[in-house]
């Protein structure tokens, strides 16, 4: 009888541990449900080594995992990745899901960027979407494309330039700048370039010996008393001191008088000429009489 109870205490014991236990694993599941969050990633081509339950990070630090791979839009191909990741990191709109590899294993996971200072987080009902980034591996790649493509740009144009009719030209243009050097380099032209630069430093320092200074120093005093003088005489006229109608009016009224007389001479030259042209022997004669 004894032996029939310690069985029945003993599994009894046996099955509340095990409640507990499952009752421990529901909560925790319930617990750890409610702090989660999905974050979504559009991307055309699946990276290499994504796959459902991939291991994401953010700075590094695991925070979750892919929770589903799918195609958003299969009419255009598009694949959405679901991230399902803890709710309550400062994961920002710029922040990118970068794809990297793990040591020697190589196995991959997602490491979410931690975005800009000026980004803000994604608010709490948004549909949170991320962009993917370029790995480390795909930069490689991407700079090792682009290396290619250059150094084959520059073997064409070695190849251009190693042509027959580009060396004959480079060989005749290296031809005349030898021809145009030795030219220069005649005694002549070195005896005419001496005696420019002689004469140039001759005339550099006349100019210094020329008190340029003094030169220099008297026009501005002239240019600063015409100015003072132009002041004086603009402020005199607005001032009424200077009269230009009274001190011009005896020179117009000359003026009118020799405009007069001239007008006068005219008139008796004209008269002269008609005399002249009706009896030119009256007109000499009779004047010579008079």
């Amino acid at each position: 009888m004894e032996n029939k109870n310690s069985y029945f205490i003993a599994g009894l014991f046996f099955c509340l541990v095990v409640g507990f236990i499952g009752l421990f694993l529901l909560f925790m599941q319930g617990y750890n449900s409610k702090d989660k969050r999905d974050y979504y990633i559009l991307t055309k081509e699946l990276p290499n080594g994504v796959k459902k339950d991939t291991e994401v990070r953010f700075i590094g630090v695991p925070i979750g995992h892919v929770k589903d791979i799918y195609f958003s839009d299969p009419s255009s191909a598009t694949i959405e990745i679901c991230l399902s990741v803890d709710a309550n990191l400062p994961i920002k709109v710029d922040s990118q899901a970068i794809v990297e590899r793990s040591g020697i294993s190589g196995i991959a996971h997602i490491n979410i960027t931690k975005g800009s200072d000026s980004a803000r987080i994604f608010n709490k009902n948004e549909r949170a979407q991320i962009s993917l980034g370029e790995g480390l591996l795909d930069k490689i790649g991407s700079r090792t494309a682009n290396l290619a493509v250059s150094l084959d740009k520059i073997a064409n144009k070695i190849d251009l330039v190693l042509k027959d009719e580009n060396l004959d030209k480079l060989l005749n243009s290296i031809d005349r700048l030898n021809a145009f050097m030795n030219t220069i380099a005649s005694d002549d032209n070195l005896i005419k370039i001496n005696e420019f630069i002689s004469n140039s430093h001759s005339i550099t320092q006349d100019i210094k010996s020329a008190n340029l200074a003094q030169v220099i120093a008297n026009l501005d005093k002239t240019i600063n008393d015409i100015d003072v003088a132009w002041n004086n005489i603009d402020k005199r006229i607005q001032d009424g001191q200077i009269d230009f109608k009274s001190m011009l009016s005896p020179t117009l009224n000359s003026a009118q008088q020799s405009i007069d007389n001239l007008n006068d001479l005219l008139l008796q030259i004209k008269n002269n000429l008609n005399n002249l042209e009706d009896n030119p022997y009256e007109f000499f004669f009779k004047n010579r009489e008079n």
